[in-house]
């Protein structure tokens, strides 16, 4: 299983964080494990959702829950955000 570190932005903090994540994840599942992890990261300015949306961080525009991270071609130093 292949790792990619991506950079994910957080909108409540307004700090981005370098995560590890299988190439080969669902978006759905990264977005469960990103909300686990700045619950405890950001604490208290953020709370976990159960409609958590992971996007592209220049365009915005929100990923599709049903695809793999590869699927997407989201790489290295991709940039992503977390709302």
């Amino acid at each position: 299983m292949n790792k990619i570190i991506v950079q994910v932005y957080l909108p409540a903090n307004g700090r981005t964080y370098d995560v590890r994540l299988p190439e080969d994840m669902y978006v759905r599942d990264a977005a469960d494990v990103l909300g686990d992890l700045f619950s405890d990261v950001a604490k208290g300015l953020y709370c976990k959702s159960e409609v958590n949306i992971l996007c592209l961080r220049d365009r915005g525009e929100s990923l599709p829950q049903d695809k793999t991270l590869k699927e997407l071609d989201i790489c290295n130093r991709s940039q992503l955000m977390f709302v």
